[in-house]
This record gives C-alpha cells, structure tokens and sequence, in this order.
C-alpha cells in the first residue's frame, strides 16, 4: 500500500537512537522529508546522513527557547512549515526505578513532565497553527504502556505519560474538521541498544545478542514476556506511527493505539 507520504515534511523529536531513530529511518524509506532531532549533534548528523534526512534540529525540548529553536532549525531544513510532528523525544531520565512515588524528589517530578509531557506541547503550539492554516497535519505522541498500567515505582515518568495521552485526546477535539489528527501511540518495552548495552555489561558477556538479553532478564525476574512472546521493536511501532502519519489516515483521531505485545490486559 502507498501511504502517500512522498515528499511531506516531518519532525521526529529524539530520534538520534532508539525508537525514534526507527521511526525517522521507516518515514524516510516511505519517502518522507525527515529531520532527525535530538541533543547531540555528532549522533543525529550520523542518522541523517544514513537516511539522508532533510536535516537536523538540535536542542533541549524542556525550555521554551530550547523548543522554539528546533522548530527554527526543523522549518529551515525543510523549506516549509510541519506537517508531520512525532513527540518522541522524553525518558525516565530521572532513573526513579526504584523509588515510590512519596519518595521521588519533587524537582525530578518537574523534569520529567517537562521532558516528557511540556516538550510535546511546545511544539504543538508551535507547528500546529501552521497545519491548521494547511488544512492537513499529523501529531502522533508516543507515550508508554505506563501512562495506563502503572509501576508501584517510576510515578514521575508513568504520570508524565499519563498526561501525555489526556492532551492528545483534548487537541484532537478542539481540532475539528481542519484535517489535523492528534494520536498516541503506546509502545510496552522496547529492544533498543540501551537495553542490548545493559544486558551484554549485567551478564559480563559482550557478545549476546537481543534476544538472548531478553530472554536473560526475564528468566531473572526484571520483566515479564508480554503474550506475544518477544518485546517489541522500534519497527513494530514505526509501522503504525507511519500508518497514523498518512494522509489516508484521516479519520483516525483522539486514539490511543498500544503496540505493546499485549503487555497492558486491560480495555483500551
């Protein structure tokens, strides 16, 4: 299927590695512009020049200034406004893994919904008025499967994403019949080099593949295998995300789509 994506301009915030990095290479191979952000230079100019982006936009989303210059640098390499904005960038990067959520510094509450919720509706506001003037535009928000199944730890994360997914709903309906759509895509646990670096240092073995630390982790209680039997991919999400980002996509808004293995056993 063709999903028309020749040629249409996208930002895909964090995708210097990991899962966005697999979601700006799949638009690309769909033909799409795509400038590669992240905080880092040297690795988003690596990933650009691997898919042959449009260009890079560096900068931290947490600040109104940090924000206000991707866009900048997003249009700039583009030649033209945003049609196509993926809110990726964000993380537990306060590693709260293990604290209740009493016991999670207030100041590491703030940062991630900066990181995690504020830097998604920076750049709403500032690409979406132009999608509106456009009569088309896509925003896809990729929160987690923690924004609807809680941990007992890492409240501060969870709850950020939590927040994510209730702006979605709440854009996609004040958007009406402009033929803008706002979605969320919620992914469950994700093999990305992070997780691969983990498992190679925890097992002293540098040589295991994904699938081996996978299959490692779980036997030793860290996670549990979602029912599909494997955890998931940056491709298994940039096939919806691509799919969301369509033009053929158009009456699909306000949704929450989980591409978590069946990890979260609850009604959507």
């Amino acid at each position: 299927m063709d999903l028309q994506l020749s040629g249409r301009r996208a930002l895909v915030t964090g995708s210097s590695s990991g899962i966005g990095e697999g979601i700006a290479r799949t638009l690309a191979a769909e033909g799409a512009r795509v400038v590669v952000h992240g905080r880092n230079r040297e690795r988003a100019e690596k990933v650009a020049a691997e898919i042959q982006a449009a260009g890079v936009a560096i900068g931290d989303l947490s600040t109104d200034e940090g924000a206000a210059s991707v866009h900048a640098e997003a249009v700039a390499a583009l030649g033209g406004p945003i049609e196509i904005l993926i809110n990726n960038a964000g993380g537990s990067s306060t590693g709260n893994t293990t604290k209740t959520p009493i016991e999670i510094d207030l100041p590491d509450w703030i940062s991630n919904y900066h990181a995690n919720m504020l830097g998604s509706v920076r750049l709403c506001r500032l690409s979406v008025p132009d999608m509106v003037a456009a009569r088309f535009g896509r925003v896809i928000n990729v929160s987690s499967a923690v924004a609807v199944q809680p941990n007992n730890m890492g409240a501060d994360y969870s709850g950020a994403k939590s927040a994510l997914n209730n702006f979605t709903v709440s854009l996609a309906g004040s958007l009406k019949g402009v033929g803008v759509t706002v979605n969320t895509v919620s992914p469950g646990i994700i093999a990305v080099d992070g997780l691969l670096r983990f498992g190679r240092g925890k097992y002293g073995n540098p040589d295991l593949t994904i699938e081996e630390v996978t299959h490692k982790l779980a036997a030793d209680g860290a996670f549990d295998l979602p029912p599909a039997g494997r955890l998931g991919t940056p491709q298994d999400l940039a096939i919806i995300i691509c799919t969301l980002a369509s033009p053929l996509s158009g009456f699909v808004t306000g949704a929450n789509y989980r591409v978590d293995g069946g990890q979260v056993r609850s009604l959507n």
